[in-house]
């Protein structure tokens, strides 16, 4: 099982791979295994983001 330091680490880098996302635009937080994410992101084109953060977009 991932420590939490190790769960915010992998959210943030995928995060950071997303072209439509420039840092410090999403924080990113664990606690006893539980992401939390805040901030704002105008639009979600990524797909791969979409589903990093389980968004479903009709």
């Amino acid at each position: 099982m991932k420590t939490n330091s190790e769960l915010q680490h992998d959210v943030q880098d995928e995060i950071n791979c997303a072209p439509n996302i420039t840092g410090g635009e999403i924080g990113v937080t664990a606690k006893d295994g539980v992401i939390t994410l805040s901030g704002n992101v105008p639009l979600l084109k990524n797909t791969r983001l979409k589903k990093l953060l389980g968004v479903l977009l009709a």
